[in-house]
């Protein structure tokens, strides 16, 4: 009889890397194609602050992610390949500069010892597609909208809160029919580390209160 697959779901951002892929992405593209105003607005919202700490508390109360949605919204009109050949540059140069040794070492180990790693983010997949190429594993992440060849600002899959669902549609079977492990620092990513063993999570310098919840290996950095 043919063993269950062992699957890794592995989360990026605040997990490998200590950054938010999105916006760095983002940040470098305008950069790149020398849109100033579009990268210097970005920056002003991106910069810790007051105007950074309000877009948080916003956030937080009313469950929109106002930082996310103008960082998206400063790409329309740009096009995916574009944006594509801007994560090349940024995943080469720029990212290594945040890596999380901790996590890339303990995803290392758990692939040797016979895990198929996954990596499963709610970034946008041109950033995330280029890492997992880097790294050569297959991925899900969310995926720009576009229009006539043209991106929208606007989602056409966001995997925020849907991970579970993108990662057994990825399988094509439910998680409870694999051996299932979680690498992530996402609170929001609990319905995968409550389906994972063992669930491993990532935290800058000491966990989190909601990760003391959790029957999960810590991994501070």
């Amino acid at each position: 009889m043919t063993a269950a697959p062992r699957i890794l779901a592995v989360d990026v951002c605040g997990t490998l890397y200590d950054t938010n892929t999105t916006a760095g992405l983002v940040m470098f593209h305008h950069a790149r194609r020398g849109h100033r105003w579009r990268h210097a607005a970005l920056t002003a919202i991106s910069r810790r602050g007051v105007l950074r700490a309000g877009l948080v508390a916003v956030a937080k109360l009313t469950r929109f992610d106002v930082h996310r949605a103008l960082v998206l919204i400063s790409l329309r009109n740009e096009t995916l390949t574009s944006l594509q050949a801007s994560a090349k540059g940024y995943v080469t140069d720029h990212l290594p500069a945040t890596v999380i040794p901790a996590a890339h070492t303990r995803m290392a180990r758990m692939r040797a010892a016979g895990w198929q790693p996954v990596l499963v983010s709610n970034a946008l997949s041109p950033v995330i597609g280029e890492i997992a190429r880097q790294l050569d594993l297959p991925f899900i992440a969310s995926d720009p909208a576009q229009r006539a060849g043209r991106l929208t600002g606007r989602l056409a899959r966001d995997l925020t809160g849907q991970k579970r669902k993108a990662v057994e549609a990825y399988l094509n079977r439910p998680l409870d029919a694999v051996a299932f492990a979680v690498i992530t620092d996402n609170r929001s990513d609990r319905d995968l580390v409550a389906a994972a063993n063992p669930a491993i999570l990532v935290a800058a310098r000491s966990p989190r209160k909601w990760m003391r919840n959790w029957d999960a290996e810590i991994l501070c950095h």
